[in-house]
């Protein structure tokens, strides 16, 4: 973030709250009409989410309580909707104050990102707690139930409320708007595409996790592996200009569950996207030797410390270097594929020089001997 949004609400914090506040129909909720959650609290807390990168007040604002699950949905879609009203106060604010244009759109440009990243991060600070929460269940039976009681009810149905908004407004549907609208629209819509990924990890965890769920065995051609996971992310790889080289041993065939298997190989090559700056090349090698089909991923991000290599595959686990830039990520997509390998009888290993980019490999034996 670039502090300019934080800056300039915080000199115009007064104006700024009260053009807000008519936004929302000249109030937050009627419920919520009290000292503690005016429009001057609300804006408070969207300052601490910018300057502190806290978002405890803001979850606090909108009483997001974990425990009430029933609520959950529609204080997280009001929380989001009324986020993006912060782009439109300030922006009318700045018209006020007699800024000249190019610092309008500036600022414009950077509420967008801004905004659309605290929304990011409180999706995601909210995922992250239901999945400790999941975590914390003692028996597999209910750990399964509030698992997908929590990804198929409580998540789901507000993300295709924003989600399906977020694309009408974006076609044009609804009204055109200016271009500094259409960018927040996009950001928004991002996030929550981003929190469905972490809904649809939490439900394949759950599964992955059960001792009754079976895997689906079935020859496949190692061609066909390597095909299904890199096209999932080609457009995630061209928008950021990455090139995904191949070199497939193309006579390989073997027998495993084609789904699972091209889920794990998404998420290793979603990752190296992820963590691949722009126009970089990818590389995914896929061979059999020694009666064991070997599958990598190398890419040219900033790689890893040494130490955390054994790391990277536990459950919820981010490392140091990945919080530090707030690469998105549920610390869940790794884990996923170590549990695939393995449920397959194989092996996941991955391998990083610092600042020369990372290698992430699956290896898993080309005859059955899964679990």
């Amino acid at each position: 973030m670039t502090g300019q949004l934080a800056d300039f609400l915080a000199a115009h914090s007064e104006r700024v709250a009260e053009l807000w506040d008519q936004l929302q129909g000249g109030g937050v909720d009627v419920r919520s009409r009290n000292a503690t959650r005016g429009p001057r609290q609300f804006l408070s807390a969207v300052l601490v989410a910018l300057s502190a990168d806290d978002l405890d007040p803001l979850m606090a604002f909108y009483e997001i309580d974990l425990e009430k699950t029933a609520e959950l949905d529609e204080r997280m879609e009001r929380a989001l909707i009324q986020l993006s009203a912060i782009r439109t106060a300030a922006a009318q604010a700045a018209r006020e104050a007699g800024l000249d244009s190019d610092s309008q759109l500036s600022l414009a440009l950077d509420a967008a990102d801004d905004i659309s990243a605290v929304a990011t991060r409180l999706s995601s600070a909210v995922a992250r707690r239901l999945c400790e929460q999941v975590a914390a269940v003692t028996t597999a039976s209910s750990a399964r139930g509030t698992s997908m009681s929590i990804t198929l009810h409580e998540l789901r149905r507000p993300l295709t409320i924003l989600n399906s908004y977020g694309q009408l407004l974006s076609t044009g549907m609804l009204g055109q708007m200016p271009e500094t609208a259409s960018v927040a629209i996009e950001g928004i819509t991002a996030s929550t595409e981003m929190m469905v990924r972490m809904v649809n990890a939490l439900s394949e965890v759950s599964r992955l996790e059960d001792p009754e769920d079976k895997l689906v065995i079935e020859p496949m051609a190692l061609t066909e592996l390597v095909q299904g996971g890199v096209e999932t992310v080609a457009m995630e790889a061209k928008l950021k200009g990455c090139r995904l080289e191949q070199e497939v041993d193309s006579d390989v065939t073997f027998r495993g569950d084609r789904r699972r298997l091209t889920l794990a190989l998404t998420n290793i090559v979603g990752n190296a996207v992820k963590h691949s700056p722009n126009d970089a090349t990818i590389w995914v090698r896929a061979f059999e030797e020694n009666g064991q089909v070997h599958v990598t991923v190398s890419d040219q991000g900033p790689g890893f410390a040494p130490e955390e290599a054994a790391k990277l595959f536990d459950k919820y686990y981010r490392s140091t270097a990945e919080r530090h830039r707030k690469v998105p990520g549920s610390g869940l997509g790794l884990y996923i594929v170590k549990t695939v390998a393995e449920r397959h009888g194989g092996t996941v290993a991955a391998r990083s020089e610092p600042g020369k980019g990372a290698e992430f490999e699956m290896v898993i034996p080309r005859t059955e001997k899964h679990r």
